[in-house]
């Protein structure tokens, strides 16, 4: 026994010397990650008392999230991610007495732990997902049951463990809708619309028994009649056409009693947005607020003989009441807040029943105007021992984001959701330092003589002494200021710093766009949001069934004095035009006789993207085709400039609907530019959908034109800079099709040149199915995809070659193009599922690449391209061997190493994207979906650095013990041949 403890504490010893692991300290440090839940729907308070009230917050979003945030830093407690798509849609949520339910998938009711977030039980209702059910609870004092409805019939379920207690099958439900079902004292009332005719209303009493049935006439409602329940048991339409509100008592369901706005002298300029969800405060009040235009309110109560107005409130963008109760007394207060300038917002409360203002409530609120409006409040409101009113305000803005804000009016913390919707991403070098643009000038111009040159360099050094001395005598002094003031001059020199270019070019500003319409700056150092814009106009492209905007970065911040310039283009939310915004991606600062806004385009945007070449102005100019063919640039100084280039400009598109791509030349008529087409492939939409177009990144450097083979001769790479990866996905028809027991799923990968439309290579994959994920780097292509018939995720791979003797060496062009490319393919099996996929981008192109994988279970995995190498042999030979090539085998390894954010799992990871740094052995990855987390990666380790552990007194000490031999040497060396010399 002895021996064997020893062999397997050896075995352990052993297996630790190849081990390679994160240290606890180095968490962090390098990296950061920040977690989001998207856009609210559903927003309730804690209310358990015995965890105390409003500690925290439970929301389910558009992104398919249930969660909860704590209310003192805004903090998640717990998140849950479903699935993407209607099968993990969070169709309702609902929580009373410490019972937190959802609905999910359209038939899947849940109850959850409000306090840990774990799952009590699960019942799956049966019937299609084509209806979403919905439900309603009752209290504890009342049987603790949850009423689901679906398309089969009302459901009771027990809260306690989620077993069904009985069914009220539903026999009209091919030509009803049942929608809603509220509960009153001992009453569960299921509602359902027959349009253009009635509606039907059948009541049950708590242990399924049919009460009774009614139809009430209603041939004005539609399907698209927007409808809510409004005190638990009344039922309040719209009719948009006749602009009237219809009112519906459950208990007393005899007919709808119609009201007018206008009659009541409420008056407006636009119909109604039909927009009255009421916070979970106000389910227990008398009144109702109803959005009746972005900022105009109006609170109704609902009577017995129609819609009563009780508050008409202009000018005030969102609205709360809350019932406060005043020892033996209840009151109803209303709460509403209105944008009185750029930067605040002014809170005020009323007396509901007198209509009388609550001075204790008003309070200005710090709100920028990178907020747009105010969309909604949800709070909780007591009275304190001393007769004091305090206040929790949560405020839900157009912007997606969450804020909540306290009785002083302190915004106590602030969640910018809308980065849970990023787009696009761009990494922009910051300046360099003041000292360090002094050296531009330093070389002065061709005019500058010797002496004028040295004035330059001295008065460059003596600034530079001279700040190194303020910079010093400022570290002394702070000494003497007290600890909270000295805190604060810190925090400022770090922010100031931030915006420096450091030593290795590791820090940048990341720049990001969103589809909720906002534009960031953040630090790469530590994810802080240093400027924001929302811009309420903008709104995504839709291209290829996805949301597309763009970004691009103009002029750096090379060209000093000349400041850097950004632009972001989407299409403005109404007209459908192209829609623009110009900044500075450093400071935010708008670009001059810019609007805050940006600039809607008196066209609609066909295809936009960034010339290469650069004015006088070293701007890069943005050019837009429309919808007929005409050319436009901005800035529109630019088309001086491009008149030059004309013969070498192309254009191409590419519609999904109809599954055409064409290629553009630009001619100018008329002192106008226009598109000619050239060219066009039609890829056969009644087959197959365009779903991706895929080129080369435009920063991306080729360090070596070919590969050296184990012969010592060289395979020149095919390096076509105007190709790209178009994706078809389809489904097999006919008689092949017909054989398989469900449909054959196959998906073409096409490379085509966009200057002269030629289908450079063609590759089809049947019984395939996406989502599939591209990367299009130098002469290589990496795609992964679900392999139906292996039942297995793989990864495929190809190069393209031109031989061993290459054609255009000096400058491409796609009219002399060498002979037709031989590709090596080579597939592999992934073991796991992928997102999406990216390649690592250095400086220069040196250093190897990594393909960087987003996998679904949560991890971003780093894979060596060396083992997509199409070329890899089955059986190893010399030269093979020589030329450094590994063996194939089909598995490719998912080493934990691999993981770059190794326990940080990351959600519904929707891009990444990589951009350079100053040292070419780095390279710096972000990743976005619903989290946003950034890191760097050096491919082929840190070749460029010396180790932090690097002993720098011991080659010191060696450089100085040679120094000192070489004089003594020297020495002995002159003696030597002096004595020579006198013999």
């Amino acid at each position: 026994m002895a021996a064997s403890d020893f062999v397997r504490g050896l075995l352990i010893v052993v297996y630790f010397c190849f081990v390679s692991s994160l240290y606890e300290d180095q968490i962090g440090k390098f990296d950061w990650r920040q977690q989001y839940v998207g856009k609210v729907e559903n927003l309730y308070w804690e209310q358990s008392p015995g965890l105390g009230m409003g500690k925290k917050i439970f929301v389910s979003t558009e992104k398919n999230v249930l969660a909860a945030i704590h209310t003192h830093n805004g903090s998640i407690a717990w998140r849950k991610v479903f699935e993407d798509g209607p099968r993990g849609r969070v169709n309702q949520l609902l929580y009373n007495d410490d019972a937190l339910v959802t609905v999910i998938g359209g038939r899947r009711v849940i109850r959850w732990d409000a306090t840990s977030g774990n799952l009590i039980w699960e019942f799956f209702l049966p019937g299609s997902t084509d209806k979403p059910a919905t439900a309603t609870l009752t209290d504890k004092t009342r049987g603790g049951q949850v009423f689901a409805l679906s398309a089969e019939g009302l459901y009771g379920l027990s809260m306690s463990d989620g077993s069904q207690k009985w069914i009220v099958p539903l026999s009209d439900i091919t030509t009803v809708n049942y929608q809603y079902v509220l509960q009153s004292e001992d009453t569960v009332y299921v509602i359902g619309s027959h349009f253009g005719s009635h509606v039907t209303i059948v009541a049950t009493d708590f242990e399924g028994s049919v009460i009774s049935t009614n139809l009430v006439t209603a041939a004005w409602i539609k399907e698209n009649t927007k409808c809510d329940i409004v005190k638990h048991t009344e039922l309040l339409c719209y009719d948009q056409d006749t602009d009237v509100f219809y009112l519906l008592n459950a208990n007393r369901p005899e007919k709808f009693i119609p009201t007018s706005l206008q009659d009541q002298g409420v008056t407006r300029d636009s119909p109604v947005t039909t927009d009255w969800r009421s916070p979970v405060a106000s389910l227990g009040t008398d009144s109702v607020v109803v959005r009746l235009d972005i900022d105009h309110l109006a609170v109704l109560q609902p009577t017995d003989h129609g819609l009563l107005l009780k508050k008409d409130l202009p000018k005030f963008a969102a609205g709360l009441i809350i019932r406060l109760d005043d020892k033996d007394t209840h009151r109803d207060v209303l709460l509403a807040v209105q944008k009185i300038n750029q930067e605040e917002l002014m809170l005020k409360g009323f007396e509901l029943d007198t209509g009388k203002e609550i001075p204790d409530l008003n309070q200005n609120i710090n709100f920028p105007c990178s907020h747009g409006l105010p969309v909604e409040l949800t709070g909780i409101l007591a009275r304190k021992k001393d007769g004091q009113l305090v206040y929790k305000v949560i405020i839900l803005s157009q912007d997606y984001s969450i804020q909540l804000i306290h009785k002083s009016g302190n915004v106590a913390w602030k969640r910018e959701e809308a980065l849970a919707y990023t787009l696009t991403v761009e990494m922009v070098d910051l300046p360099v330092s003041e000292n360090q643009a002094k050296f531009e000038d330093e070389f002065g111009s061709q005019e500058d003589n010797i002496l004028t040159m040295f004035t330059k360099r001295l008065k460059t050094q003596i600034s530079q002494l001279r700040t190194f001395f303020e910079r010093k005598i400022q570290q002394l002094q702070g000494h003497r200021h007290h600890p909270l003031t000295l805190k604060k001059i810190d925090e400022d020199e770090e922010e100031e710093e931030e915006l420096l270019r450091d030593e290795f070019n590791l820090h940048k500003m990341i720049v990001i766009a969103t589809a909720a319409g906002k534009v960031f700056g953040m630090s790469s150092r530590t994810g802080n949001i240093l400027w924001q814009h929302y811009l309420p106009d903008l709104s995504p492209f839709k291209s290829l069934g996805k949301d597309v905007l763009l970004l691009y970065i103009q002029r750096g911040t090379s060209h000093f004095p000349h400041p850097p310039q950004g632009v972001v283009i989407g299409r403005n939310k109404i007209s459908e035009h192209g829609h623009l915004f110009a900044f500075n991606p450093i400071t935010g600062q708008l670009v001059k006789e810019m609007p805050s806004g940006g600039v809607t385009l008196n066209y609609i945007v066909k295809q936009a993207f960034l010339l290469v070449e650069i004015d006088e102005q070293f701007l890069k100019g943005v050019v837009f085709l429309d919808s007929q063919d005409q050319v436009h640039t901005y800035p529109e100084s630019i088309q001086k400039h491009l008149k030059t280039v004309l013969s070498s400009l192309y254009i191409y598109t590419c519609d999904d609907e109809t599954g055409l791509m064409k290629g553009y030349t630009v001619s100018k008529r008329e002192n106008k530019l226009y598109a000619d087409q050239v060219w066009s492939i039609n890829l056969q939409k009644k087959q197959q959908t365009i779903t991706q177009v895929i080129p080369k990144r435009t920063n991306e450097h080729v360090h070596s034109q070919g590969r050296v083979l184990g012969d010592r001769t060289v395979l020149y790479k095919y390096l076509n800079p105007n190709v790209v990866v178009v994706i078809t996905e389809g489904e097999e028809t006919g008689s092949q099709a017909q054989t398989q027991k469900g449909p054959m799923n196959f998906f073409n990968l096409y490379v085509i040149d966009t200057v002269v439309g030629h289908v450079i290579f063609h590759a089809n994959h049947r019984r395939t199915k996406g989502p599939i994920s591209v990367v299009h780097s130098e002469n290589w292509i990496v795609y992964s995809y679900y392999s139906d018939k292996q039942r297995r995720y793989e990864m495929a791979a190809l190069e393209m070659y031109e031989g061993k003797e290459q054609s255009n060496a000096t400058a491409f062009s796609s009219f002399v193009a060498p002979k037709q490319p031989f590709v090596m393919r080579l597939a592999f099996v992934f073991p796991l599922p992928i997102s999406t996929m990216t390649t690592t981008i250095t400086e220069k192109g040196i250093t190897h690449k990594d393909v960087i994988i987003a996998l679904k279970t949560g991890g971003l995995f780093t894979l060596p391209k060396a083992l997509l190498d199409p070329r890899r042999p089955p059986t190893p030979t010399q030269e093979t061997m020589e030329e450094g090539t590994i063996p194939y085998s089909p598995d490719l390894p998912v080493n934990t190493e691999g993981i770059i954010n190794y326990n940080q799992s990351l959600s519904n990871i929707q891009g990444i994207y990589t951009a350079p740094a100053g040292l070419e052995s780095t390279s710096l990855v972000l990743a976005y979906g619903l989290d946003i987390f950034h890191t760097r990666v050096e491919p082929s380790k840190m070749f460029d650095v010396l180790k932090e552990d690097f002993e720098h007194w011991i080659i010191a000490s060696v450089l100085a013990i040679m120094f000192m031999l070489s004089f003594v040497t020297q020495k002995l060396a002159a003696r030597k041949a002096l004595n020579r010399a006198w013999k």
